[in-house]
């Protein structure tokens, strides 16, 4: 028929259905509401995070820092372990380049990246699946990457009052001193003055801590049959620090997976991870009254920047 419409007739809800049209117009308005929630945060999270980041416009929060960084997983520590185990000297230093470009933070790079590879080395060296030489060059491209990053990850600090004066160490017999050495690179940027190495022998211990004041004293452990020689020198050092109130400090999986471990073996605390230990240590500082002034840590071996020296001699 001429005139006649070719729109599809549309039917029509019966009389008194809550059905139809408006139906229609509530879905898509819900639609449309979602994805404006999903723009705005998208923009909120990510766009203008980056954009900060990029133009550098003042301050910027560590939650924003965040909100970009990419976060590290278990592909990405095999991965580094790979690179660390290559024939390529630059190959691991370049990842890290990489991940610090897209915004990861070095912090996390130390947490998250060194101290898991540093792991995974040492339960393929008890698996025979590497031999001495490959883990030695392995933890020797790890500890270079470490002296790269310490600068720049204590300069972040914004603190300059000294807390108090950590002995850091492993228990004797032990010789993976790279926890230990993390844990130092937070407690510097945390404004603590710290001496960090590898096991010396008990004689050495003994005079340090009956000669120089610490605060805290620090063990890290890798393996639980030394258990019964860190509670040895827990005993022997109390009786001998030149601080009546010494606090001992552990840090390890075996505190981890048993909590009680760490009143068996004499220590007042334990820090699940380097990021923490800062923490704990302030905790345990502040359970007891200051008996010394600070300071008192030779010379040469503390305060911030210090670390540095500490593991070239290593």
């Amino acid at each position: 028929m001429i005139g006649a419409s070719h729109t599809p007739a549309v039917e029509r809800p019966p009389e008194g259905s809550a059905s139809g049209g408006s139906d229609v117009v509530d879905v898509t308005q819900s639609a449309a509401a979602r994805q404006r929630e999903r723009l705005e945060r998208m923009i909120q999270n990510e766009i203008v995070p980056r954009l900060m980041l990029s133009h550098r416009v003042g301050p910027i929060p560590p939650s924003i820092v965040a909100a970009v960084a990419r976060q590290l997983t278990e592909a990405d520590v095999t991965t580094f372990v790979d690179a660390v185990r290559g024939t390529q000297d630059d190959k691991a230093v370049n990842y890290v380049r990489d991940l610090v470009a897209n915004g990861t933070s070095i912090e996390t790079i130390y947490v998250d990246l060194l101290a898991p590879t540093a792991r995974r080395l040492g339960s393929l060296w008890d698996a025979d699946e590497c031999d001495f030489v490959e883990v030695t060059v392995a933890m020797g491209r790890i500890q270079r990457l470490l002296r790269d990053l310490s600068q720049v990850f204590i300069a972040e600090s914004s603190r300059t009052e000294t807390v108090g004066n950590v002995l850091l160490t492993c228990v004797p017999g032990e010789q993976h001193t790279l926890g230990a050495i993390i844990v130092a690179e937070f407690l510097l940027r945390d404004g603590w003055r710290v001496l960090v190495g590898a096991p010396w022998s008990e004689g050495d211990m003994l005079t340090m801590v009956s000669t120089e004041w610490f605060d805290i004293i620090g063990f890290s452990v890798g393996c639980e049959n030394r258990l019964s020689t860190l509670k040895r020198e827990i005993r022997r050092l109390r009786a001998s620090s030149r601080n009546p109130n010494v606090r001992v400090m552990v840090g390890g999986k075996v505190f981890i997976d048993d909590h009680d471990m760490v009143a068996r073996v004499g220590a007042d605390g334990y820090a699940v991870d380097a990021r923490e230990a800062p923490l704990i240590a302030r905790a345990l500082l502040s359970a007891v009254a200051p008996l010394s002034p600070l300071g008192t840590l030779r010379e040469g071996i503390s305060g911030h920047g210090e670390l540095t020296e500490a593991i070239r001699r290593e």
